[in-house]
């Protein structure tokens, strides 16, 4: 990618969390503050869900071959007996902004897969870690490697947002809870990147591609969010494939 996702003069708010940083928690070793993923498949998830987040609000519409930014989400969710309460609003928070921004000024034809692979930089997961770090859930400090090599790290200074998403998840693959527009995403990701297994080794693999593959939230957003997960799936799968010579399966 080739503009940086800069910093946030955004004032602290007290919102929900939206799917890149509830990934990105999730992808957080909570005793070491390092990831549990390698650098680019965790770059990808997020990036995949930041592209689901935006779809997820209306501001993306993901199709097979394209991704085409919407200014107007009112006019997204105007059918939808029930719509969610960003229908009403196009305001997005950092650095979600930036991503939008920067796809909407783009004047050629990009699939999904293509800007996953852009959005997979570190940048991007930086600053997600970092709107963390200003919300005050994470606390970032730096670690030292053979006392060379400098390594930055994360530990979660608020673990509630955490606990309470994985209580959600459990719920619905373990109890029968029904998914919603948050909960089918992040478990979609997580089982994109392997990662679902290492927080809920005792879950069905059964219930998990069930919980991972079913649509969930607003008829309006269904499809886009699909695709965009689809496409994330696609991208960690050819760089699987691009690293080891052969793609492992999922389940």
């Amino acid at each position: 990618m080739s503009e940086p996702i800069t910093g946030s003069d955004e004032a602290v708010i007290d919102r929900p969390l939206n799917i890149p940083e509830y990934f990105l928690l999730l992808c957080l070793d909570e005793k070491k503050g390092r990831l549990l993923l390698d650098g680019p498949t965790a770059g990808m998830g997020i990036a995949g869900a930041a592209i689901t987040e935006l779809a997820r609000r209306g501001r993306l519409e993901v199709t097979a071959t394209t991704v085409r930014s919407i200014e107007h989400p009112e006019q997204v969710f105007a059918a939808d007996r029930n719509p969610p309460v960003w229908a009403r609003t196009p305001d997005l928070e950092w650095p979600l902004e930036q991503v939008w921004d920067i796809i909407n000024a783009f004047t050629r034809h990009r699939d999904a897969e293509q800007w996953i692979n852009r959005f997979s930089r570190q940048s991007l997961r930086d600053a997600v870690a970092a709107s963390l770090v200003k919300r005050r859930i994470v606390e970032e400090g730096e670690s030292t490697v053979l006392w060379i090599f400098h390594r930055t790290r994360y530990m979660e200074r608020d673990h509630h947002f955490e606990q309470e998403l994985r209580e959600r998840i459990r719920a619905v693959l373990m109890d029968g809870s029904p998914a919603d527009d948050l909960t089918w995403p992040l478990i979609s990701l997580l089982r994109t990147t392997r990662l679902l297994h290492r927080l809920f080794p005792d879950v069905d693999k059964a219930h998990i591609r069930a919980a991972a593959l079913t649509p969930t939230g607003s008829p309006a957003t269904q499809q886009s969010m699909a695709e965009a997960l689809l496409a994330t799936e696609n991208a960690v799968a050819e760089a699987l494939t691009a690293t080891t010579g052969g793609a492992s399966a999922l389940d």
